[in-house]
């Protein structure tokens, strides 16, 4: 096994100790039976319709990246361009960000267009996503400033004795991480020409650029990038209603809980787990929803922990039920052009 293997593994297994050990401090003093009989109230029908709207965030983003494709010369399937970005999502819930490189991938089978031309699109993806958060992140300041600087005093506040509260473990383990990917990255910019992935990287967003600058489809375009995002939100809001803990939360609730679940999703753990749940739970006491006390004598049946994990739960069945179909559809569409040519 070469070094550069070597190193993904231990990333990808120090990713995944990461994601279980915030999981342990999160679930560890939650009574099983008592959990078990809290998620049986939940109204399944907001939680179905949540899982609706992150199908349709799958199949909006599959329909704008046929629009950057299209604006660069090159014809995608609908049903190809929307199985490739499920098979996308479906590959991040095991390998953090892998997902591009699967989604690139497997419409170059399929489609025949050059990787390096979509991976230009991907990126240019990446920068109106980044745009999109950094606006909503914003907007939520404007309409929640007293929650986010609660929020920050939740953070500063939390206590360390051994019987108390377990979360500064959780903001240790990580800041732990963090500084990982820095050491990594420091080392991979050591190895590498970082000059010349600069240059690489430029080239892609120019190209990305030039695909919106050309597409002929700018309406449908914008269209589909917001839908996008309203189904993102939507997906969050709309469990609001699955629970009696959280009926009475806002829109401007879910938008500074779409913020911190967008934040804690960055987190290098396999699809956020344990990252997502820790920060949606922090927000949530915050919003007066359940508590963030870990320690033995705390809420055993917390809904501030319980509803971020029916919400993770539903995305994370829609990613395994889109990438499958998408799995399949793409694999059809394989083997006929296979017997095509």
């Amino acid at each position: 096994m070469n070094k550069k293997v070597l190193l993904k593994v231990l990333k990808y297994i120090a990713s995944l100790g990461l994601a279980f050990g915030i999981l342990y401090l999160l679930f560890k003093n939650q009574d099983p039976v008592r959990l078990v009989e809290e998620i049986q109230k939940v109204d399944g029908k907001w939680v179905v319709l949540s899982m609706i709207f992150g199908g349709w965030a799958y199949v909006s983003r599959g329909l704008r990246w046929i629009v950057l494709i299209d604006a660069l010369g090159y014809k995608s399937s609908k049903w190809n361009s929307i199985s490739a970005v499920s098979v996308g999502y479906f590959t991040n819930m095991f390998i953090p960000r892998a997902g591009e490189i699967s989604r690139c991938t497997a419409l170059n089978q399929t489609d025949k267009i050059p990787v390096d031309k979509l991976f230009g699109t991907i990126l240019v993806e990446r920068v109106l996503d980044f745009i999109f958060l950094l606006f909503l992140i914003l907007l939520t300041i404007a309409l929640k400033f007293n929650d986010i600087f609660n929020f920050y005093n939740a953070l500063q506040t939390q206590q360390t004795e051994s019987t108390g509260n377990s979360n500064l473990l959780l903001l240790i383990a990580i800041i732990v991480v963090l500084v990982m990917s820095f050491i990594f990255l420091k080392k991979w910019l050591k190895k590498s020409s970082f000059y010349d992935k600069v240059l690489d990287f430029i080239e892609g967003l120019k190209e990305g650029f030039k695909s919106i600058k050309n597409m002929k489809r700018k309406t449908a375009f914008w269209l589909h990038t917001f839908s996008i995002w309203i189904m993102y939100f939507l997906m969050t809001y709309i469990c609001f209603f699955s629970m009696q803990e959280t009926s009475h939360l806002t829109a401007g609730d879910g938008l500074f809980l779409l913020v911190l679940g967008g934040i804690g999703m960055v987190i290098p753990t396999p699809g956020g787990v344990g990252s997502y749940h820790a920060i949606v739970m922090i927000g949530l006491s915050v919003l007066g929803v359940g508590t963030i006390y870990l320690g033995e004598g705390g809420d055993p049946t917390n809904p501030a922990l319980l509803f971020p994990t029916i919400v993770h739960v539903a995305q994370t069945l829609v990613a395994i039920i889109m990438g499958s179909i998408g799995l399949l559809i793409l694999f059809v569409s394989k083997k006929k052009k296979n017997v095509a040519s």
